[in-house]
């Protein structure tokens, strides 16, 4: 009968890869676990062997192991301080086994409090021992690239927010330059001209820096939601209060209407008016010129559905509807410049953690945004008698 880890390795269909240091000074206990590591069906291991302590902290200093396999004694030494110096120097992602002759708890003891995930006693080592701990190692390795993965991506869109701020900064500065050389010459109309564009530049970039520090400090919460009961509606009036100045700044006006009395609801309101600010700006900056944005919502048994329309000059015209795919905007916004785009992408970051969906389109050339968030009726109703 296949073992539940074969079971595992075919319904995944491959191998699971793992990097492992083995370090022991005893070549025939290093020969007999790499060949246990060999027997196990459903890991691929790329074995790197050690049989020194110094051989061993050189090995750690150059690269991340997914299993770290270490014997305890190492001639008059223990391996207890390179397990320290791993978790100390930040390594929690490996997996740190101590392996000894002699079954000794206070071997045990130290070797768990030093940062060692496990303790095996060598005359207990088996391919089934082994076998059990690597389900769970195997896990613990795929999280971590997954969160490496994902690390990387946050860095290179904060990277990107940054640098386009920078830009910014950098072309209102060159504007400001050509503008007081232009002075000096006394072609005070040009200076005019260039000074404009500077201000122009400055007024956007204060625009977008908002999004960004929202977006990074999204990119740095826990993804989890936190719930908690509040009234939507005084959330939806807040934040059209906080981008009333700024829809003035653009001419045009923001209106809340509101369709539910009573609109308590669970859910994670510092996500929500961060939503809400990010898709409210987004709206007002890129609706047309002669046109004002409205915010509707509905309050349903299982999910809210909040709605951004944009009213302006062509209403007389036939009705003409068009909806755009999220990920097809998202692409498209990137033709128009970095900042429409990273709205789109933090709006779509929070509506992931929600677990929500969205839709973006026209109709009669207006923009029209719609919203649909997830309720967590069990726990709304268990705290009904709670809420305010």
């Amino acid at each position: 009968m296949a073992s539940e880890l074969e079971r595992i390795s075919q319904a995944a269909g491959e191998d699971v890869h793992l990097s492992c240091l083995l370090l022991d000074d005893d070549p025939i206990d290093r020969r007999y676990v790499h060949w246990l590591l060999q027997q196990l069906t459903g890991f691929r291991f790329d074995v790197t062997f050690a049989d020194s302590l110094k051989e061993a902290e050189r090995l750690c200093s150059d690269g991340h192991f997914d299993l770290y396999l270490f014997d305890y004694w190492m001639g008059e030494d223990s391996s207890v301080s390179l397990v320290s110096s791993l978790r100390e120097g930040g390594d929690d992602t490996g997996t740190i086994v101590v392996m000894s002759s002699l079954d000794d708890a206070s071997f045990q003891d130290v070797s768990l409090k030093s940062g060692a995930d496990m303790f095996l006693a060598k005359q207990e080592l088996s391919a089934k021992t082994l076998e059990l701990m690597l389900r769970n190692i195997a896990q613990i390795a795929s999280n971590a690239r997954l969160n490496y993965h994902q690390k990387q991506l946050d860095a290179d869109k904060i990277g990107g927010w940054l640098k386009h701020i920078n830009g910014g900064l950098d072309q209102s500065h060159g504007f400001a330059v050509l503008a007081l050389d232009a002075l000096k010459a006394g072609r005070g109309q040009e200076a005019e001209g260039l000074i404009s564009d500077a201000l122009e530049r400055i007024a956007s970039l204060r625009n977008e820096v908002s999004y960004v520090g929202v977006g990074i400090s999204m990119l740095n919460k826990e993804s989890a939601l936190k719930l908690k009961p509040f009234d939507v509606s005084t959330v939806l009036t807040e934040v059209v209060e906080e981008c009333r100045f700024e829809a003035e700044q653009f001419g045009k006006t923001l209106s809340f209407c509101e369709h539910v009395a009573d609109s308590i609801i669970l859910s994670d309101e510092g996500l929500l008016r961060e939503l809400l600010f990010v898709l409210l700006r987004g709206a007002v900056r890129y609706s047309g010129e002669s046109s004002d944005v409205a915010v509707s919502y509905e309050l349903g048994s299982e999910t809210l559905d909040i709605f951004i329309s944009e009213f302006g000059s062509v209403e007389d015209q036939a009705q003409d509807i068009r909806q755009f795919d999220v990920s097809g905007t998202i692409s498209l916004a990137y033709l128009f410049g970095t900042e429409r785009a990273g709205s789109l992408l933090l709006a779509e970051h929070i509506l992931q953690i929600f677990g929500g969906d969205w839709t973006v389109g026209y109709a009669n050339r207006n923009l029209e945004i719609s919203c649909r968030i997830p309720l967590n009726v069990d726990l709304l109703q268990e705290r009904g008698s709670d809420l305010p």
